[in-house]
């Protein structure tokens, strides 16, 4: 069961997703989650389709709808966006203030060294509030690195994403996490509706290892 349950990363079909926001939303109604981001990708990072202000305003007026139909359900605007090499954010038409929830990802393969840095840089910015499927795209982990990783996001309150769509190969690190006293967020990072709310591996690994899931009505008061 995912009753009463965040799901803070879906993408609809104004990204790489397929299905409409009409489509998630009732999903996530029918399976009973209190949250949803929908959190696509938009020009120019990775996933997105071309396209900018115009783009985002029609998902946002769907998004509207969707939240007079379904008041019982909370329903973010969210976008995912690209973490650079330099530590600098993908830009997004109309700036990242725009949204109610942010992903910071990468979506480049890289080596520990290379991330860390990266990350460090974009924590200190304070402009994105998750950290997407944190070693989705890492070739080497080292635990100096995620020592160093894991104090900058304690201390920005960016929750570390436990992600539905790309195995964890670092459990390590997620302790690690929690002994800098980090908090994590659930996110099935949906691109159909048949994953949406696809949650219960991710919060039966959030139980067994005793991680803080933060829900987004108090991840934001960090920003």
């Amino acid at each position: 069961m995912v009753r009463g349950l965040e799901d803070l990363h879906i993408h609809s079909h104004y990204s790489d997703g397929v299905s409409s926001i009409d489509e998630i939303i009732q999903r996530a109604a029918s399976l009973k989650l209190k949250t949803i981001a929908i959190t696509d990708h938009f020009w120019p990072s990775g996933g997105s389709r071309k396209g900018g202000k115009n783009t985002i305003e029609q998902r946002r007026h769907e998004i509207e709808i969707g939240r007079i139909d379904f008041p019982d359900l909370t329903i973010l605007e969210g976008a995912e966006v690209d973490i650079h090499s330099n530590g600098d954010l993908a830009p997004v038409a109309g700036g990242l203030e725009q949204f109610d929830l942010v992903i910071g990802s990468f979506h480049r393969g890289t080596d520990s060294t290379r991330w860390v840095s990266a990350l460090v840089k974009a924590v200190r910015k304070k402009e994105f509030q998750i950290l997407g499927h944190w070693d989705g795209y890492l070739s080497s982990y080292r635990e100096e690195d995620g020592w160093m990783a894991a104090e900058a996001l304690a201390e920005a309150g960016i929750a570390v994403e436990l992600n539905g769509r790309y195995l964890i190969e670092n459990t390590g690190f997620l302790e690690l996490a929690k002994s800098f006293g980090c908090v994590f967020s659930l996110g099935s990072d949906s691109h159909d509706i048949g994953t949406v709310g696809k949650l219960n591996f991710l919060t039966k690994l959030a139980s067994g290892l005793e991680l803080q899931i933060i829900q987004f009505e108090k991840l934001r008061q960090f920003f």
